[in-house]
Parts: C-alpha cells; structure tokens; sequence
C-alpha cells in the first residue's frame, strides 16, 4: 500500500461514532463502512455525513449477524455493501455493545459454549474478521475480560483461529481514557490484533497525562472541561431534573461524595442510609476538581454522577466530558443522548490509538490535530509505545482515602451546622478505602407510596405521568400504577384503562434474605385488574421500572442474577382470573414459574409437563415469543438442535420477557423445526393408539 493511499477501515457496532472520529479525524485513514443496529445512533452517524462521516461511506442501519452472514455467502450486494470491499479493508475498529465473554467466545472460538446472543455477536464479528482479513484489528469492550484466564483464553482462541495475534498484556490491555486527556475515568478493555503474516509487535501507547506519563500534563479535570460553557442558567428542570426518591438530599452532599453523606459512619447526625460499598454512584455529586467518574448508557434514577449544581448534565456537559467535538450532532432525545454518550468510545482517547496504530502497524506517521477537544492550553507530549510489562496505576490513584472522605464530609456538616464531634467514628472504618461494588445503602426505613400513570404504544415507545389525566388518550395501553413498599414487600397495583376484565398476578420472593436489599424488600408482588393477557409484557415492565426507581439496579436480571447461576433462593410465579385458559397462558404460567426456566427439556416434555397438545405447544411459545420471552430453540440457537432433528430441545432463559430495548431480539423467526417436531410426536402418538 502507497503512503499516500488511506487505510481502509470497516467499523463494527459503530454505535454514535466515538471510536470512529478518533480514526476518521486522523489523515491515515478513511472509513468505509459503519454498522449499526440501533436505528438513533445510525441517524446520529448520517447527521454528520460530511464532517465527520466520509460523504461516500456506506452507512448501515443492521444486525451484524445478518451482515456477517450474507458476506460469507458472497452476497454483500444485499446490504449495499460494495462486493470489492472485503479486499479493501485494511483495518476493523469496534466491539460488541455486551460483555460478550467465557461463553460467547468459546463457540467462536471452536469450543464447546453456549450460543447467547453475546456469543452470536461476537461470532459475526470474527467471521468478518476471518473473510476481509484486514491487516489488524481494534477491539474494545468493558473492563476485565482480560483479567479472568477462563474467559480471557476462548477471546485468544477465536482471534487466533481468524489468523491474528493477541498477547497480553502487550496488545491487550485495560486503560483509563483520564490518562490520555479525557475528563473522566472510564476503564476499558482494548485489544488490537495483528495478522499472523505481518511481522510488527504492536505496542499500546504510554498514557499522556498524570502519574503515568512522561510529562508534566495533569489528569484534565470536569471543572476545566465545562469551564467556558455558559450554563450559568440551566435549571434543574425536566430534563436536567434529578427525580430519585432522595433527590432532595442531593443538594447537601458535598462533590466528591455520594449517599455515604448520610451515614453515621460519616458522621452525619440524622443517617438516612447504612453503610455499605455497593452503588457508589447512588447520589453520586461531581468533584469539578477531578475527573468525572464513568458516564453509564442507562443511569438509574439516583444514579450519578450528578452536575456539582444538583442536576443531571446537559447534553453540551455530556460531549464535553466524553470528549466529542462541539460540533457533533447527537440526534435524539435527552435519554438517546446519555444512552449515546454512555455507549461510545471518548473519541480522545480513540485518536491517540489510531495514531499509535498508523506509526506502528502501518508505518504512517501523519499530523494529528490532538486533542480532538480544546480544554485550555496543553500540549500533548509524543505518543510512544508502552512496554509489556509497563505497569499502568490509575485504579490505585482512583482510590480515595477514608481520611478524605471524612475531611469532606465533616466540611460540608460544619458548614450545615450540623457537625457534632461525638458523632466521628475512630479510624480504620471498614469499607471507606473506596466505593466498589458491595451491598447495596440500606434505607433505614421506606414505606413512601408512589402514584403514576403509564402509557405505551408499543413495547418500547412509552410515557409516564404523574396522572392518568396527563396521558394522550390516543395510547393504546394505558395504566394507573400505585406502588407502596411494607413489612418486606412491594407491592404494586396496575389497573388498567380500557383493556378488559381481567386480572394478573406476578409475584417473586426470595425465601431466604432480601431480593432488593436496599428497601429491606424479600418480596415483589404485582397486582392487575382490568387487563388482559396480552398485558404481560407491559405489567412486567412497570414491574422493573418500579425496582429500578426503588434501588440502584438497572435491569431485573440483576435482582435475580444471570439465568445460567440464578439463585435458587427465589421463586416466581404468574396466576391469571377471569381471562379464559388457553394454551397460552398455560405456558405462560409454565415458563413464569423460577424452575421450568434455563432447564433444557424436549417439546414433547414442554406439551406434557403443561398439559398441551405438540401443536397448541408450539404455538404458544411462538406468542410468548411476541411478548419477548427469550425461548430458545433449534431456529433460534443451534446448540437446541440434535443430530437427527429428532426430539429438539427448548429453554427459556427467565420467567419475564427481554425488557431491553437495545438487545438483538429477533420475535419473528419461524420455529419451522418445532413444527415439524409437534407433527412427528403426533404421528408417533397416533401410531401407538
């Protein structure tokens, strides 16, 4: 390739383009392709066609899977994806927007593993990878996967078996985007694999701020980041309001600190909260004199970090903190913007990797406009290569001391006139070295009733209101939601309006503990009337909305675990009165029930077990799967399969639908093998009669 030819990239799961700017704002390198299934983000990305997206690239609003799929067919054509371009592509930047890792990998990577939808990502990524053959490839993901043997190897497999490199730690390392000039600390997996055929040993780039650098250039601070914006006059308003249950105590909390403010281990005199280390973003303020802690997709409604004025950050606050050019249009809402932000790369932190990247893979040592965001006069020193064992110490400098917490603490009490030194607590308090990820704050006490109302129009086009009367009447479900938490449980009463006679009951507890520590809760119980059955997926989601306003969690697999190590201290169950029985809610009653899920069973057991016929079977799981229950079967994951097609497994993941906007979930593929299952076992059945 001549010098003066760019370097071809094809950017995966592009998402709002962070990683993307920090190559296509380098000279060495055009963008060719961007792949994205989420339909905002790709309207972001063709917003700035022309800036900072290449007028003629191809822009694709797509499940990877499928792409994946039509070009190892040689069908890219499809797609509108130009049939030379596998040959072209020199480079592919991007990774999944899941933690894919031990399981989704292994398949990948030829091992025996299950086939999640994680693992199907990560597949289509390595199948790309292994057709187009690029020179290299960067691939970023959460923290850790490299920290584990057991996950991390099936990662090294399956890249290996595409034909690339990987070593860790040399190309494959955790980095903190604050050390490269990002006014946050966000600790990401980044890992660049090189072609078994080139022979260059690829090395990370030394950090380019604080103690770990070469210079004198400190951590950029939010303070300095948003100091010449003129926000002056934003208030706490919708949609900058912050609207937790506890907002109101965010205006005494001093930055740096969260809800431990109020806790007696700090010695606030009134302690709201008990001391544990989990959520250390729950009520979360900002230290203008540090870096920001990590800005999250889908922040919980008292999750941080908060603007140091007591509100959410704007979306100028939000580029700003995540590095992205003033000039870059996010499309959306405020809520597409925090998910957009939260998902993406810092494009900071991405163009010191495309240039490391140019010099060390590519030979190219273009000028480079650095940093991608001016915040005040630095000058960034070379970017150079980091040895393997160069030892990186951002989590240890992350780290605050006890001390510190309490030098802040006691400040802000005195200066509230509420510090009384009986109330300080002997040193060596256990749990203040630093805010992890422990238990949840325990409220002393909560019984505070909620009243709203919801409406929907779809699964996931949605509006809440304080009244149902506030509510557009075109909604065609529609919801008055009371919700109270008592002597260990929440209890929740739907009632809806307009949709029938019916009633719905879902219930989980954990008989053993709490199932939402944080509110004392052990059990949740949701109580419906004037609904029908197709209500379900509706009432499961207020379900979580409620927990997620109640606690620091931000989806329900969390309150239950992972469907794989689930606890088996909890149980679930839905009863339906006054709809009629049909097969489906006897499935639906079936697969609600915490023990007839992630058990793998024949369709002939499934019909069985829940009094059915082969056929009704099937057909009730095709509609559960309307409603998002993730039942997996042979067309939908292949490991479901035998090898004579004959008594094809089924498992539902969890008693409750896929209430993720964002996952891959396909509704409508054809169960055909289970058809043809259910006629089989009928066919037997009447042979032996």
């Amino acid at each position: 390739m001549a010098d003066s030819e760019p370097i071809t990239v094809a950017s995966l799961f592009s998402g709002a383009g962070g990683l993307d700017i920090g190559f296509s704002e380098n000279p060495a390198f055009e963008i060719a392709l961007h792949l994205d299934v989420d339909e905002t983000a790709v309207e972001t990305l063709e917003a700035n066609r022309g800036t900072y997206v290449d007028e003629d690239a191809v822009l694709l609003c797509e499940d990877i899977r499928e792409v994946a799929d039509a070009v190892l067919d040689d069908r890219p054509n499809e797609f509108d994806i130009p049939a030379t371009l596998g040959d072209e592509v020199d480079f592919i930047i991007g990774g999944p927007p899941c933690q894919p890792f031990s399981a989704a990998a292994r398949r990948a990577g030829g091992t025996e593993g299950t086939d999640s939808e994680e693992g199907r990502l990560f597949e289509a990524y390595v199948d790309l990878l292994d057709k187009w053959q690029p020179a290299g490839f960067l691939f970023e993901n959460v923290s850790g996967v490299t920290s584990n043997e057991e996950d991390w190897e099936p990662i090294v497999e399956a890249f290996r078996g595409a034909g690339y490199v990987v070593e860790k730690p040399r190309t494959a390392r955790t980095l903190n985007a604050a050390d490269y000039g990002v006014p946050q600390h966000r600790a990401r997996t980044f890992i660049v694999g090189v072609r078994e055929d080139i022979d260059v040993d690829y090395h990370f780039p030394k950090p380019t701020h604080d103690e770990d650098s070469e210079g004198d250039l400190k951590s950029v601070t939010a303070g300095e980041a948003l100091a010449d914006l003129d926000n002056d006059d934003v208030e706490a308003e919708t949609p900058y309001e912050v609207t937790s249950k506890h907002a109101h105590l965010l205006d005494d909390i001093p930055p740096g600190l969260n809800y431990s403010f109020y806790t007696e281990k700090l010695g606030h005199p009134d302690p709201v909260f008990g001391w544990r280390s989990r959520f250390s973003d729950y009520l979360y303020k900002t230290d203008p004199e540090e870096p920001v802690r990590t800005l999250k997709a889908q922040p919980g409604a008292a999750s941080g970090p908060f603007h140091w004025d007591n509100r959410k950050f704007t979306e100028e606050e939000l580029k700003r903190l995540q590095s992205f050019p003033e000039d870059y249009i996010l499309t959306g809402s405020y809520g597409d913007v925090v998910k957009q932000i939260g998902n993406s790369v810092p494009p900071q932190i991405a163009a010191v990797l495309a240039q490391s990247i140019a010099k060390q893979i590519f030979g190219r040592e273009p000028e480079v406009d650095l940093p991608i965001v001016d915040y005040g006069p630095q000058q960034l020193p070379e970017i150079e290569p980091m040895p393997a064992g160069f030892d990186l110490n951002f989590r240890a400098r992350k780290r605050t001391s006890s001390e510190e917490y309490e030098r802040k603490a006691r400040e802000r009490l005195i200066e509230l006139e509420l510090w009384e030194p009986s109330n300080a607590r002997d040193g060596g308090q256990s749990g203040l070295e630093q805010f992890d990820d422990g238990d949840a704050p325990t409220v002393a006490e909560e019984r505070e009733t909620y009243e709203y109302a919801w409406g929907f129009d779809s699964y996931f086009d949605e509006e809440r209101a304080d009244d149902i009367d506030e509510l557009d009447r075109t909604y065609e479900r529609r919801f008055r939601v009371t919700s109270s938490v008592e002597k260990g449980t929440l209890n929740i009463d739907v009632n809806g309006v307009d949709q029938g006679a019916g009633g719905i009951e879902i219930r989980l507890e954990r008989s053993n503990g709490t199932l939402l520590s944080s509110i004392g809760v052990s059990e949740i119980t949701l109580t419906a009337t004037n609904c029908d059955v197709d209500s379900v997926f509706y009432l499961w989601s207020l379900l979580k909305q409620d927990v997620l306003d109640r606690t620091e969690y931000e989806k329900l697999e969390d309150v239950v675990g992972h469907y794989s190590t689930t606890r088996s201290d909890y149980s679930s169950e839905l009863t339906v009165e006054g709809i009629e029985e049909t097969p489906v809610t006897a499935a639906l009653s079936f697969f609600s029930r915490e023990d007839n899920c992630n058990a793998e069973m024949t369709l002939g057991d499934f019909a069985r077990r829940s009094g059915l016929e082969p056929n009704e079977a099937v057909d009730a799981i095709e509609q559960l799967r309307q409603w998002r229950y993730e039942i997996r079967t042979p067309a939908t994951h292949s490991t479901m399969a035998t090898a004579d097609g004959v008594g094809s497994k089924i498992l539902c993941t969890y008693p409750f639908p896929d209430l993720t906007s964002t996952s891959h979930f396909d509704a409508d593929i054809e169960l055909t093998d289970l058809h043809e299952e259910a006629e089989r076992v009928d066919e037997l059945a009447t042979k032996e009669q």
